[in-house]
């Protein structure tokens, strides 16, 4: 009687009928008393069927009668593996490795261990050693594959993962080999890859990464069309409509652009109810309304995600942005310098930092923190810039103009460099220089009321009354909102009529 229900188990499995064979097992559990069978085939069968819980309880009862069973070591681990124990799970495997149970499965699920824990190099060596009994493995060529990616050794990577491809061109190789091309920023053919996939189940993520590989190429309506497919075939969620406000705000949409990151916003607070750990939430939140451009909402979330974990150092960053964009410059200060003293040494936070201080009247310690920027990290147009506007701010005219023209050598084409090198020209009565550099902003794209007026400032007082008067005129008509503008209009015209 024993061995046919064994056999009419194998042929259960056979036809993947897993309950039925799970049933089976039970109506001949007598046998467990003197026969491992029963305890290891319960376990490995309730793995399969992803009851991990159940096949834990199971696997321990048959160790503890029939403790030297290296196939239910190795059965345990996996199950440890699958609940995320993956320290118990390597000890198991370990152990049944000892008693002689020695398969290329084991070696890559302790490949697996590895992985998990981000030690990729021993991972890739399990999965190696894997490889040599069981070369066309698709499971162990993408799992070696994935490995030497993280390492970085993309052409050992792409080999594996084409291996597994040509070997089974599932949907599973596909996604892999379309998520290697998007870390190559290859997106075109990680488009390529993905339309490889047909399976109805998989519609969903698969247009949705589509989407977002069309983002990456900056081509919003094609990003749109995939994912209002992959919103049709029953996705909806954050980052659905996150990657939605994407794709509308790229196309300066900005009406749909906040409905869709207002509703992704809204499955996010449902989340915080929901989920024990709120911190990361609060974290996708503050990036949507920075995209949003909402300094007020920004803020708001940042401080809800302050009492989740104070002092951190991505929250205090936020911090100073956001501070900075309110024009709040003092707090975007402390929040700059405690991101400096805790180790955030980056050149975007030493260039916040000193902007902060420049619109904060500091204008002598934004020269210090600029100076120790240019030493440390070089000179750009943005930094010798920034240096003349602080010099321009404290009137040292001919400083700040040196440094301007340093910043129109590295940015020739920023009509905002000659602006203010022309304003330097202006103040040290350098007339014809003044003309020429506001000529050269003009030039570059610059067709706003501040150099209108300046120019005008210049003209008029080189005495081209009528030139002068034409660009006041263009000042105002761009709502330039100066109140001495029409004045000093009047003033020359009336100057212009007693010359005539």
């Amino acid at each position: 009687m024993s061995l046919d229900y064994k056999q009419e188990f194998a042929d259960l499995l056979a036809e993947n009928r897993l309950e039925d064979a799970r049933i089976l097992l039970e109506k001949y559990k007598i046998f467990a008393l003197d026969d491992p069978f029963y305890y290891g085939n319960m376990g490995w069968l309730l793995n399969h069927m992803e009851r991990y819980q159940e096949a834990e309880i199971y696997l321990l009862k048959g160790i503890h009668q029939f403790g030297e069973d290296g196939w239910m070591h190795s059965q345990l681990g996996f199950c440890y593996d699958r609940q995320g124990r993956i320290k118990e799970g390597m000890e198991e495997l370990l152990t049944a490795l000892e008693l002689g149970f020695d398969e290329a499965w084991i070696h890559g699920e302790i490949g697996w261990c590895f992985k998990e824990a981000h030690e990729y190099e021993q991972a890739v060596n399990c999965f190696e050693d894997a490889l040599l009994d069981d070369p066309n493995n698709t499971w162990l060529l993408a799992q070696a594959a994935s490995c030497y990616l993280s390492l970085d050794k993309k052409e050992q990577a792409l080999e594996y993962y084409l291996k597994s491809y040509q070997l089974d061109p599932d949907s599973d190789a596909c996604f892999d080999l379309a998520n290697y091309y998007h870390q190559k920023e290859d997106y075109e053919r990680e488009i390529q890859y993905l339309e490889k996939i047909h399976e109805k189940e998989h519609e969903p993520w698969k247009e949705f990464q589509i989407a977002n590989a069309y983002i990456s190429l900056h081509r919003a309506k094609d990003a749109l069309e995939h994912l209002k497919k992959a919103e049709a075939a029953g996705k909806d969620d954050t980052s659905l409509h996150a990657l939605m406000g994407d794709a509308y705000r790229l196309l300066d949409d900005m009406e749909h652009a906040n409905a869709h990151y207002d509703r992704a916003l809204s499955y996010y607070e449902k989340a915080i109810h929901r989920e024990k750990e709120h911190y990361w939430i609060y974290q996708e939140m503050i990036w949507i309304a920075h995209k949003q451009r909402d300094w007020k909402k920004k803020l708001a979330f940042l401080k809800r995600a302050e009492k989740e974990k104070k002092d951190d150092m991505w929250l205090m960053y936020h911090f100073a942005r956001c501070y900075s964009d309110l024009g709040d410059y003092e707090h975007a200060e402390n929040a700059c310098e405690f991101c400096l003293s805790h180790g955030e040494q980056g050149m975007d936070m030493f260039d916040l930092y000193a902007w902060n201080l420049g619109r904060d009247g500091k204008e002598r310690k934004a020269i210090e923190v600029l100076a120790k920027r240019l030493k440390r990290f070089g000179a750009d147009g943005w930094a010798y810039g920034e240096l003349g506007w602080n010099y321009l701010q404290l009137q040292e005219y001919e400083k700040a103009l040196e440094y301007f023209v340093k910043a129109r050598k590295k940015e020739p084409k920023n009509a905002m460099h000659p602006s203010m090198s022309g304003w330097c020209h202006y103040q040290l009565d350098e007339l014809e220089d003044a003309i020429c550099d506001f000529t050269t902003a003009m030039q570059l794209g610059r067709k706003d009321g501040w150099i209108f007026a300046s120019m005008a400032e210049v003209l008029a007082k080189a005495d081209r009354k009528e030139e002068a008067i034409q660009y006041y005129e263009q000042a105002l008509a761009q709502e330039y909102g100066e109140d001495w503008i029409p004045e000093e209009v009047a003033k020359l015209k009336k100057e212009e009529v007693a010359v005539s």
